[in-house]
């Protein structure tokens, strides 16, 4: 059996640090909500498109623990730019076809894959955004194939993939199919643009007509929400090294800031409010590394992350938003001012504002955070109501999801200790 090659021998953190730093401006791709091609191209150099691919087709093959610290770098730079990793490494048709493609299908696509083809997923529709039961793209059999028709809201990467997996309904049920953007068809109706996690390319996709060839299914007929859903479990897990990102930054600008500046001939530090509130910070931090480190390692061993991933996101998206408001409020007027605005007056900047905007858009994405408590509930009531019986939904069942988020955060940060 050949010994496994760790992320520090195939993912040099220094030099994607460094390349980060050179590079990647954080601030001008929030101000242009593009990110510029030089970038994309660097990170394909550096690996970052193949993360979790699988070496024998051209990828890196790490685990999601070493992933995991890969997207934080990535994310404490630019949110929209890691946007586009997890997306293909973990959503897109990279990911799927890893996780379920045929042995065939694995060895035509994975290696254009890892070679730097974008993918994406594409899933949700104007009518079935938290439901994708209620999906209307349709696959209409044809000899050699399908004819795929229907229209996709929010695909992120689909104005930049060459690649993407679509969910439509087909006579034996919804079903993955994979799509060549350059098909005749296929067409990208829009860029969508947000508050928040700019340079991320999201867009709607338009198909008319458009022919998939048989070999191009991942699964069968009938397999598509399941193979649906499992990729959004995996793919939340990642919003824990965003989150986790986000947040760091946001802690060491303060610890700088309050440690810097004054008030009354005392640093900002030495105010118990202010010390409070670095206190909150360090906590954050210290259980969203506890939440990334435990998912990613569970994940890692094959374990069901159905409900694990959803208390982890349900965490890491809050927590990341309670960070950066922290970090907002600390440095007050400072907090609320762009860096540009900032960079202009001739101060050296920090982008708090657009770590709250960043930070906000993790509550909505891969599950909002009303869809996800509410399916924690849902968990809990079934369980204790027992198979056969649909429990009603109450304000003390959303409580009780509540507390299992609180109980599950605790729990990871417990284990980290025990390692220390």
């Amino acid at each position: 059996m050949r010994p496994r090659v760790g992320y520090n021998e195939v993912v040099n953190l220094q030099r994607l640090e460094s390349f980060l730093k050179k590079h990647v401006d954080g601030d001008a791709i929030d101000r242009d909500d593009r990110v510029p091609p030089r970038v994309i191209a660097g990170l394909k150099r550096l690996g970052a498109f193949r993360l979790r691919l699988p070496r024998a087709h051209g990828g890196l093959g790490l685990s999601h623990a070493e992933y995991h610290r890969v997207v934080e770098k990535i994310a404490a730079r630019s949110a929209g730019l890691a946007m586009w990793v997890t997306t293909h490494n973990g959503l897109g048709a990279a990911g799927l076809l890893a996780a379920a493609g045929t042995a065939e299908q694995r060895a035509e696509f994975l290696p254009r894959l890892a070679a730097g083809e974008l993918s994406a997923f594409a899933m949700t529709e104007e009518g079935a955004g938290t439901d994708p039961s209620l999906i209307a793209a349709t696959a209409r059999p044809v000899r050699g194939g399908w004819r795929l028709d229907g229209k996709k809201l929010w695909v992120t990467n689909g104005p930049v993939a060459r690649w993407a997996v679509v969910l439509a309904r087909a006579p034996g049920g919804v079903a993955c199919y994979l799509v060549d953007s350059r098909s005749p068809g296929f067409a990208v109706e829009r860029r969508c643009r947000f508050l928040g996690l700019r340079g991320m390319e999201n867009g709607v996709l338009r198909l008319r007509g458009v022919f998939v060839p048989a070999s191009r299914i991942i699964g069968a007929e009938g397999d598509g929400l399941r193979l649906g859903l499992t990729m959004m479990n995996l793919g939340r897990l990642s919003v824990t090294a965003r989150a986790l990102g986000i947040a760091r930054e946001c802690r060491r600008a303060s610890r700088a800031w309050t440690a810097k500046r004054r008030q009354h001939g005392k640093r900002l530090d030495a105010n118990a409010s202010v010390a409070e509130r670095l206190a909150r910070l360090e906590h954050l931090v210290s259980r969203l590394a506890a939440v990334s480190a435990r998912v990613a390692a569970r994940a890692d061993a094959g374990r069901d992350m159905r409900t694990q991933s959803m208390l982890a996101k349900l965490f890491a998206a809050s927590a990341a938003w309670e960070a950066a408001d922290l970090a907002l409020q600390l440095r007050g007027g400072r907090g609320y001012e762009t860096a540009d605005s900032q960079r202009a007056r001739g101060e050296a900047p920090e982008p708090v504002e657009r770590w709250l905007r960043d930070a906000r858009g993790l509550r909505l994405i891969e599950g909002t955070d009303d869809a996800l408590r509410a399916a924690v509930a849902r968990r809990i009531l079934e369980k204790g109501a027992g198979a056969r019986r649909r429990a009603p939904m109450s304000v003390s069942a959303y409580a009780r999801a509540d507390e299992a988020v609180l109980r599950f955060v605790e729990e990871c940060f417990a284990e980290t200790l025990k390692k220390k």
